[in-house]
Parts: C-alpha cells; sequence; structure tokens
C-alpha cells in the first residue's frame, strides 16, 4: 500500500502576507505555526493595524497566491 504525504509550502515566523482582496493593502505577520493532529500547518497571523487582529489560517491558504502574497523587505 503506498501512502501520500500532503505538500505544503514552508513558512517561517515574522515573515509578512498582504491579502490578494484588501484593498487597504494591509500586512499579516506569522506568530505562531503548528501541525493539527491530523497533519494541517497552520498558522496564526496578526496585523499591526489601528484594530489589532489576529486570524488563524492553514499554510496551504496562506500561500496560495489567488488569496495571499508575501510581503517583500523589513517589517
Amino acid at each position: 500500500m503506498m501512502m501520500f504525504k500532503r505538500r505544503t509550502p514552508s513558512v517561517r515566523l515574522g515573515e509578512r502576507f498582504v491579502k490578494a482582496d484588501d484593498p487597504l493593502g494591509r500586512a499579516w505577520k506569522v506568530t505562531r505555526l503548528w501541525t493539527t493532529a491530523i497533519g494541517i500547518p497552520h498558522a496564526q497571523i496578526e496585523n499591526d493595524g489601528q484594530r489589532r487582529e489576529t486570524r488563524i489560517i492553514s499554510v496551504s491558504a496562506l500561500t496560495d497566491m489567488t488569496l495571499y502574497g508575501p510581503v517583500a523587505g523589513p517589517a
């Protein structure tokens, strides 16, 4: 029997992303990483806007260029 392993791109703490459809272009910083009990990598992301927000998202969604894009340069 052949087992298939889920292949997800890696994300590092401190990396920043911007949501593809955000007209304000707010950056979200990765503040925590973990893998769920069923093996799905997740990230906690936070923004530093006037109204600080925290979100939890799968790493595969975070690295999907149709949903989020990386922010180049220093934080």
